[in-house]
């Protein structure tokens, strides 16, 4: 007799073990089956310690704050995520009162009454208090949990950081059905074990006919989504596995897979579970990280302990001169003039914890060199367990250059000195007395060389940096680094003020003993002004889109709107903030044809008297004709198009107007020319009825005539 163990998951929502039986019976029809199963009991209490197991460490390694609650409000289990948001230990946690750790006591009770009347809330909000005031912004999903007779032994609650937006994998049912990102599971063969509710929303495909089928199958890249699972087979785990689920409507939906292989106690690989994250919405904290990461204008670098990179942003491909594909996975110290200095570092680091201002030389690809200094410290997993080493590279080239050439010779700092009109170049020893004074120095702060020479140089800062101590940090980071740099307000001898960029180096003697500060400084007054004219123009520049009659809008490449004017919302009646977002072709009489339009500018640039009527909220319509063109970045990128509305609903009736009169005046004319006609035609008739009169009298009297002659012949 074989036995089996399975886990049904009843109707009620109930988890419940279960073990078959498979037993051999005689059968006489050859098409039966030669074996039947049976149930026969409850999973054995080690099957049960292994599923409790499991379930503890899903709870554990999720990233989300996860707490039971008893009917009493008290807090019976949590993990590691709540002891790091509350900053309290798990047993002062337990046994207390759940609604102690909130902003809104009161409202915390109210929501875990909540799910022991309705069985569950989602997207409930709270405000997580730490010890140390700091407070979370969190979303709570939780649900009532049972014994294996239905009977509720309290509440699950898992709460979301959505000022990070973080979603956690779990794979018991009541947490996968808490996550807003389409989670699943994979088999061997690629068949789907089981999906979330967002699985089934995002495909469109009841769970029941999704559980069974092949995973690939609803991608638009099938042999790269089967590609992927097997990876994660083979590699244990995929990050950031880039593919686009179709809808059966035909809607499509780029995401990034995470995925890691699970296993049952003895470490048997059962499946996969991917959790997949919707890129279109940036929710996920480790996106906005690499966003962070990939706008550091710095080289970043993360290293495996065995010295390999495992990633790196694009200023590091930039210094580099080599692709991020091909990076990944080489020897960290091979991109630097002095390998073995460079691999001393990190594992200085994976050693100490951190290192700060490590000098190295990167070597490009074409040979140039570039000086920077390292800062590293390590990163762990959320069991504190060492990944790897994060380090953030300073290009220091040119501060580096700058002090070489003020500690070649004396000519040449005395050439800098005599020669430097813009930069102010001051020399001070290490009791902060004015040695050298440049012409530089003369033209910003207003002082000749032999009245300042000899004085503190505190006369040259505020009173405020001097008395919070900006002075002296400047000076000892100045002294210990033998570098320092920043902006600063300075005083000229006539009492005003500037804004200076300064450069403080520590000078030393031939022994390397420092001996003085060399100050190098510029007046940025004017730098900052235009900058402060540049906000005041963006400002103007807003103002007059404001003061527009006109309605403007800008929108994005998928047809969104990302910005209105007043006049915009007046002509729809719509708010600005119900607008953006919505597609621009929705306030339109002729949605295709306002769609057309714009997909014809980002086609062609612009387009001009482009003809729309927009439908107020109301129902009311305006009749405008647009003008619009694309928009770019400073690296000539198209971001949108501008759209500007003129209303021509008043010149659109007046040339109707116009259009009707000029049709009145032309039948006026018509007529007075057929009237005119008749007045010719008229005349020509009594003409002639005047010439026949004149005829008749001419032939009455040639008749008299004859008749008078006739007597006398």
């Amino acid at each position: 007799m074989l036995q089996y163990p399975f886990r049904f998951n009843e109707l009620n929502g109930i988890m419940t073990p279960w073990q078959f039986e498979k037993e051999r019976v005689n059968v006489k029809n050859k098409n039966d089956s030669d074996s039947k199963l049976k149930p026969s009991k409850i999973l054995t209490e080690d099957a049960q310690k292994q599923a409790s197991q499991y379930a503890r460490s899903l709870i554990e390694a999720s990233l989300d704050p996860l707490v039971t609650i008893s009917p009493e409000g008290k807090i019976t289990d949590v993990n590691e995520a709540t002891i790091s948001v509350t900053g309290i230990s798990r047993d002062r946690l337990i046994g207390t009162d759940f609604s102690n750790y909130f902003t809104e006591p009161d409202k915390a009770r109210e929501g875990y009454k909540q799910v022991f009347a309705k069985g569950a809330v989602t997207d409930y909000p709270l405000t997580i208090r730490h010890k140390d005031g700091r407070l979370t912004d969190v979303l709570y999903n939780a649900s009532v949990y049972r014994d294996i007779e239905g009977k509720v032994l309290g509440v699950f609650a898992a709460a979301r950081d959505v000022t990070a937006q973080k979603q956690a994998s779990q794979y018991a049912r009541s947490l996968i059905e808490a996550s807003l990102d389409p989670l699943v599971t994979i088999s061997p063969e690629g068949k789907i074990t089981d999906v979330n509710e967002a699985t089934v929303n995002v495909t469109g495909i009841l769970r029941d006919r999704l559980i069974g089928t092949d995973f690939s199958d609803y991608f638009t890249e099938p042999v790269k989504a089967r590609e992927g699972y097997q990876q994660v087979f083979a590699m244990g785990s995929v990050t950031d596995y880039a593919l686009t689920i179709r809808h059966k409507d035909g809607r499509l939906t780029d995401v990034l897979y995470n995925a890691s292989v699970y296993r049952d106690i003895e470490g048997k690989v059962l499946g996969v579970f991917a959790a997949a994250r919707d890129v279109t919405e940036q929710k996920q904290a480790s996106q906005y990280a690499r966003s962070l990461i990939e706008a550091s204008l710095d080289p970043l670098v993360t290293i495996s302990p065995e010295g390999k990179i495992t990633d790196v942003n694009e200023a590091t491909v930039n210094v580099t001169g080599i692709p991020r594909d091909r990076l990944i996975g080489t020897d960290f110290s091979d991109y630097f003039t002095e390998p073995v200095k460079a691999r001393e570092g990190y594992k200085q680091v994976f050693a100490k914890g951190a290192v700060t201002d490590y000098p190295l030389t990167i070597r490009h690809k074409d040979g140039r060199l570039t000086d920077v200094l390292y800062n590293a410290s390590v990163y762990r997993d959320i069991e504190g367990k060492v990944l790897g080493v994060f380090a953030a590279a300073r290009d220091v080239t040119e501060s580096k250059r700058i002090m070489r050439e003020f500690s070649e010779t004396k000519i040449f700092l005395n050439n800098i000195l005599e020669s430097s009109t813009k930069y102010s170049v001051i020399g001070k020893d290490l009791n902060r007395k004015i040695l050298s004074w440049n012409e530089g120095a003369r033209r910003n702060y207003g002082y000749e060389a032999e009245e300042i020479i000899g004085l503190d140089s505190g006369i040259l800062h505020t009173p405020e940096d001097i008395k919070s101590g900006a002075v002296d940090r400047m000076l000892d980071t100045a002294y210990e680094k033998g570098l320092v740099e920043g902006e600063y307000l300075r005083v000229r001898k006539n009492g005003s003020r500037f804004v200076a960029s300064v450069v403080v180096t520590r000078r030393n003697d031939a022994s390397g003993n420092p001996i003085g500060y060399l100050l190098m400084s510029n007046d940025i007054s004017d730098k900052k002004e235009s900058d402060k004219q540049l906000l005041q123009a963006a400002q103007y520049a807003r103002s007059l889109i404001e003061a527009s009659l006109d309605p403007l809008v800008t929108i994005n490449p998928e047809g969104k709107i990302t910005d209105v004017n007043e006049a915009t919302i007046k002509v729809t009646g719509v708010p600005r903030e119900n607008l953006i977002g919505t597609d621009f072709s929705d306030y339109f009489t002729e949605p295709d044809r306002a769609r057309d339009g714009y997909q014809q500018v980002f086609a062609r640039g612009s387009v001009t008297d482009y003809p729309l009527s927009i439908r107020r909220k109301d129902g009311s319509l305006t009749d405008v004709l647009y003008n619009a063109s694309v928009y770019r970045d400073t690296q000539g990128k198209v971001l949108g198009v501008f759209a500007s509305a003129r209303d021509v609903t008043a010149q659109k009736e007046a040339e109707s107007r116009i259009a009707e009169q000029r049709a009145r005046e032309e039948q006026r004319t018509r007529e007075l020319e057929k009237i005119a006609e008749l007045e010719r035609f008229q005349k020509l008739t009594v003409g002639r009825e005047l010439k026949m009169i004149e005829l008749k009298k001419e032939i009455e009297e040639l008749k008299k005539e004859i008749n008078s002659i006739r007597p006398a012949v």
